[in-house]
């Protein structure tokens, strides 16, 4: 029996091949070049410091739960959200239309799903054998991080598939209603931009987008950890893993919108003005809720820039996502 798959896996094909695929993954090759590069380069320095790569597969083969549950986790999260993305584009997008059997689109998503697990556990082999140390701590390790990423992503592949055969499921996660309205966060001249960023951003939550940050920190933390200081972290770890996700939802919903509204005559600065009124009132929220963490574990003033640096890297990578949108010339 032939396996039936959707034609949107050989359009996608072709597209990488002509180079689409460098392009929109040019910040992960180049982070996958700087982990291998970087460990290599301190291994033949010759210095006290080519002995630090050695560290992290030994690390893992000392301690395997925590950090297999760290890859389940971020594999688990990683391929949900991007079948059930891809599930919706093809059920909802331009090949709604098309007479495509459903159970193309399952193949397709359970072939994509094997590819991408296979390839991440791959990945993760050449990453490790560059860190290099003991043979056998790296194929420990090697071990540990692929048994966890293979457990995340066919618990991904399961819940997106259940996801997509129950729509009762999906039109109540549709309806993406805030638990508080703010209207006044509104701009009177784009008034619903804010709202669709809010409902954007709640959808990716709810689908347990950057849950693998905060299930990275409660791994971590040890058994005699107190528990003002445990909820400490745990509430600065929420807020960071939250407004990373929001600052990404406010940027792919911006980005739509401009490219909707490209033909339609506007201010520059406007449109910049609502962009930004939600993500400027969830870093306000996050900064709060990162304040009463640091009160809690007892931090001093000191460690405000360390806690301003780690947003600010997560939410590069997104914020490196608004240079395409189009700034129209406004009309005199």
């Amino acid at each position: 029996m032939r396996l039936r798959l959707h034609p949107w896996l050989n359009e996608a094909c072709i597209a990488a091949a002509r180079g689409g695929g460098w392009r929109c993954n040019r910040g992960a090759i180049a982070l996958l070049a700087l982990s291998i590069l970087l460990p290599l380069g301190l291994r033949l320095s010759g210095s006290e410091a080519a002995m630090l790569p050695a560290a992290v597969p030994r690390l893992i083969a000392q301690l395997p739960l925590p950090f297999a549950l760290l890859a389940l986790a971020l594999a688990y999260a990683l391929a949900r959200g991007r079948l059930i993305a891809l599930d919706e584009r093809l059920r909802h997008g331009w090949w709604a239309a098309a007479p495509i059997a459903p159970a193309a689109t399952t193949g397709t998503l359970i072939v994509l799903a094997f590819a991408a697990t296979v390839l991440a556990m791959l990945v993760v082999a050449v990453v490790l054998i560059a860190f290099g140390g003991e043979a056998a701590q790296v194929r420990s390790a090697c071990w540990i991080v692929a048994g966890g990423i293979g457990i995340g992503a066919s618990l991904g592949l399961i819940s997106a598939l259940r996801h997509r055969r129950h729509p009762r499921h999906r039109l109540r996660e549709g309806a993406r209603q805030p638990l508080f309205g703010l209207r006044w966060l509104d701009d009177a001249r784009l008034p619903h931009l804010s709202d669709w960023q809010r409902r954007e951003a709640l959808l990716r939550w709810r689908r347990g987008g950057h849950a693998w940050m905060v299930g990275a920190v409660l791994a971590a933390l040890p058994s005699s950890t107190a528990i003002a200081a445990g909820l400490g972290v745990l509430l600065i770890a929420v807020a960071i893993a939250w407004f990373s996700l929001v600052v990404q939802s406010c940027v792919a919903a911006t980005v739509a919108a401009d490219r909707l509204l490209a033909s339609t005559p506007r201010a520059p600065r406007a449109f910049a003005a609502a962009a930004w009124r939600y993500p400027a009132f969830a870093f306000v929220c996050a900064m709060a809720l990162m304040l009463v963490g640091a009160v809690l574990l007892s931090l001093s003033w000191r460690a405000a820039p360390v806690l301003l640096a780690i947003v600010l890297l997560l939410s590069l990578p997104a914020l490196s996502g608004l240079r395409r949108v189009h700034r129209p010339v406004s009309p005199r």
